[in-house]
């Protein structure tokens, strides 16, 4: 099977707008009208956004509402907004135009036209093809496009703007109800991708790697996957058994054979634990060998009571340092 190719899908633009729209759009000839714009020579008028939303240029008025040109004349002649030359800041030229077209949007098609090189129009598939994720509008738009930057560095493409378009057309391509085994080769070949499922991952599992500890990680993930939550949860309770041999029985050498359980009677004799909690420990680190070995894994329930006891009795050995 050969890689995914996403220049293939940009080059198969004018053929899905053919298909879908019963024509086809030079996006370029819309760039070439914005560069006033992106040089900041003057500032944004009605008639560039309404040129956004003319039929025989794009099909954009067939998924956003067309602004009332009166209305978008005075706010704009009011706010005098200038779009050029591209800031360092790209959050805050985001920050500026949203207050004035009100609409992430409708800001994303006008940028995406004033400086393709950096921004892509804000679409829901896409967002989901990428598994771009956050809370915050202004924070989201600029995830998806730092993400498009990725992939246009990638897959060698010219412009943010052009990954964005490649990637709708890939999507509309998929989705499509014709061609049953083109859409079957695009989606295996998309699914095969190591680079493109390394990037969807770390948009979803990111926030979470950087937000939780590895027991609070690992109580996330008993549910769904057990024994990877066991293997996470065993190594964090793996590092505080060294904590306290380190320091609580004065440097106990746990590289040897039998060290757990003669480390286990150790806290128990200096009275660091109880005889109950010393049958907690072994109990814990049982269920953290069934995760860490091939056999027969851990159920979600004996993960989670070895996280309670990795709470309840590890985590205060680093306080007592």
């Amino acid at each position: 099977m050969s890689g995914f190719d996403l220049k293939f899908y940009l080059d198969r633009f004018p053929e899905v707008c053919k298909q879908k729209f019963g024509r086809t759009y030079s996006f370029r000839a819309l760039e070439k009208k914005f560069e006033p714009l992106c040089t900041g020579n003057r500032w944004l008028a009605a008639k560039d956004v309404l040129n956004i939303f003319d039929p025989t240029a794009t099909p954009f008025a067939r998924y956003w509402p067309k602004p009332n040109e009166k209305e978008l004349d005075q706010v704009l002649k009011k706010s005098r907004l200038v779009l050029g030359p591209a800031p360092v800041d790209s959050r805050e030229l985001v920050r500026r135009a949203l207050g004035v077209l009100q609409s992430i949007g409708m800001v994303s098609l006008v940028l995406r036209f004033v400086h393709p090189d950096r921004y892509g129009v804000f679409s829901t598939p896409i967002m989901n093809l990428l598994q771009v994720h956050r809370p915050r509008t202004i924070d989201l738009y600029m995830a998806y496009c730092d993400e498009l930057r990725a992939w246009k560095e990638h897959f060698r493409l010219e412009s943010v703007a052009d990954t964005e378009t490649a990637l709708w057309t890939y999507h509309e391509l998929v989705a499509g109800e014709t061609h049953a085994s083109e859409i079957s080769t695009s989606h295996a070949e998309f699914d095969a991708d190591i680079w493109i499922q390394r990037r969807r991952v770390a948009q979803v599992l990111r926030p979470f790697l950087r937000n939780y500890g590895p027991l609070e990680l690992a109580r996330i993930l008993v549910e769904e996957e057990p024994k990877l939550a066991g293997k996470i949860a065993g190594e964090e309770y793996e590092r505080l058994l060294r904590v306290s041999a380190r320091e609580l029985c004065g440097g106990m050498n746990l590289n040897v054979r039998g060290a757990i359980e003669m480390l286990f009677n150790r806290l128990a004799e200096d009275d660091f634990i109880s005889l109950e909690d010393k049958a907690q420990l072994d109990k814990a680190w049982r269920i953290r060998n069934a995760a860490v070995h091939a056999g027969r894994p851990p159920d979600p329930e004996q993960v989670e009571n070895m996280i309670d006891t990795i709470e309840r009795i590890c985590r205060p050995w680093e306080q007592q340092r």
